[in-house]
């Protein structure tokens, strides 16, 4: 298994610098006497594992901008993005760099992509984003336990997203002790969002002189958020670099190799194809390849290619 990147173990970087996006749906609202067809954005932090549900209206290049840059004006502006390698995702892409282009750098941090980059992962690659997709299993049935079945409206659809989304912001990251009151809590990420794991966060009833907050509230919020950082680094980060699987080295596909492209689950189907480049990540292992077929070059990851054992 490959080390852990950067976007996953960001200390100390605001929530959301490094997201996840993927779509889920289509999930059907009432609209008059007609029902329609709805969309969910999800945005996920690749590092304090928090989720943002966008409702989008069309699978359109458009509507996928509208959604990004509503979540970036409740967000800020993240530094790299990381979704499949969807159309409509592409289409965003494509207008964020010629945005990128025709601004000045004193303009660039006003407007969405002007500091953000954008990365997919190869086609037919799903695992490479398990990620997100981990968070759209965990909002499905979220949402389950709130809708109840009931004919949706926007409305009632908008709510429901809002309410799944605090429910999973609220999850534990770290473990959970059976003694509340010498312990201390559970990380969640909506520790990072807003201080506090509880859906609805209570004010403290504590009566403090003005002259102390004015003269101790800032040190005092540094020192809750550094704790908050250190007790990430301590109890969470160890648990996501545990290796579960693949520990042996493996032979990996090389240029020039024959090769059968799995994209369909028949392999009747699968093509043919020659390994003209191969890809490979930050820790040197090669984990896609550029293949050429009769239809033209595909990118593919590994895992998707099957290797034809025909030396002599």
């Amino acid at each position: 298994m490959a080390p852990l990147p950067i976007s996953r173990m960001a200390v100390r970087e605001h929530p959301f610098s490094y997201v996840g996006l993927d779509y889920f749906g289509p999930v059907e609202v009432v609209v008059g006497r007609r029902r329609e067809k709805r969309w969910i954005a999800l945005f996920t932090c690749m590092t304090v594992r928090a989720v943002h549900l966008e409702l989008v209206y069309s699978l359109t290049t458009q509507s996928c901008e509208m959604a990004i840059r509503r979540f970036v004006k409740r967000r800020g502006s993240p530094v790299e993005i990381f979704s499949d390698n969807g159309t409509n995702f592409v289409g965003a892409s494509r207008d964020l760099a010629e945005q990128i282009r025709s601004i000045n750098s004193e303009c660039a941090d006003t407007f969405t992509g002007a500091r953000t980059k954008w990365t997919f992962n190869p086609p037919s690659a799903p695992h490479m984003g398990g990620v997100w997709e981990r968070m759209v299993r965990s909002v499905k049935e979220a949402m389950a336990v709130f809708a109840h079945g009931e004919r949706l409206t926007d409305e009632i659809l908008q709510t429901t997203l809002i309410e799944a989304e605090s429910l999973i912001n609220s999850r534990p990251l770290t473990y959970v002790s059976t003694n509340v009151q010498e312990d201390k809590e559970a990380l969640t990420p909506n520790h990072f969002l807003r201080s506090c794991s509880l859906v609805d966060c209570m004010p403290s009833r504590n009566s403090i002189e003005l002259a102390d907050r004015l003269r101790s509230s800032y040190n005092q919020a540094q020192y809750l958020a550094e704790e908050l950082w250190r007790r990430w680094q301590r109890e969470y980060l160890p648990m996501m670099n545990r290796r579960t699987k693949w520990f042996d080295e493996r032979t990996t596909v090389a240029i020039g190799d024959l090769v059968y492209v799995a994209d369909s689950e028949r392999r009747k189907s699968w093509e043919r194809g020659v390994v003209e480049e191969v890809l490979a990540g930050n820790d040197g292992r090669i984990r896609s390849a550029m293949v050429r077929t009769s239809t033209g070059m595909k990118k593919r990851a590994v895992a998707k290619l099957a290797v034809l054992e025909i030396g002599g």
